[in-house]
């Protein structure tokens, strides 16, 4: 029998918390998402609208491998929490990659459906384990919207 393994074993989702409650780094982490998903499949880039108003994230979605026959991103505005979640397929991103660096560099407080049972509840498709933002342990310690 032989096993293979890789980082992104099938089409499941990624399920993240982004600590902002601004909408022009909401945008910025969207849009090296959605750079990133097209590099990855070797197509142009779709352009992430620009919002003023936290509460229009829900309107944002772009093509990401998904699972379960929906091929697009879905971000869900948490405004008790101060937190945008974005639902995106695993198969079209990684730890390195555009989208996980912006996070990163922003250096914002992130959480992932598969450290934070709490966010397992949006998911849509299985989150299978993998995990982006295990170097974020330190900032994921203070409170929303906390930044180093």
């Amino acid at each position: 029998m032989r096993i293979e393994s890789g980082l992104h074993p099938n089409c499941s989702e990624a399920v993240f918390r982004f600590y902002t409650e601004d909408p022009k780094v909401a945008h910025r982490i969207l849009q090296a998402f959605a750079d990133e998903v097209a590099e990855t499949n070797e197509h142009s880039a779709e352009i992430v609208p620009e919002f003023q108003d936290m509460e229009k994230i829900k309107q944002v979605s772009f093509g990401a491998c998904a699972g379960l026959g929906q091929p697009v991103t879905k971000c869900i505005w948490e405004p008790k929490l101060k937190a945008f979640v974005l639902c995106i397929g695993n198969n079209d991103i990684s730890p390195d990659g555009k989208g996980c660096q912006t996070v990163r560099d922003l250096k914002i407080r992130a959480q992932e459906a598969e450290t934070c049972k709490d966010l397992q509840k949006y998911a849509r498709d299985c989150t299978c384990g993998n995990v982006f933002f295990e170097d974020l342990a330190p900032v994921q310690t203070g409170g929303p919207g906390h930044k180093d």
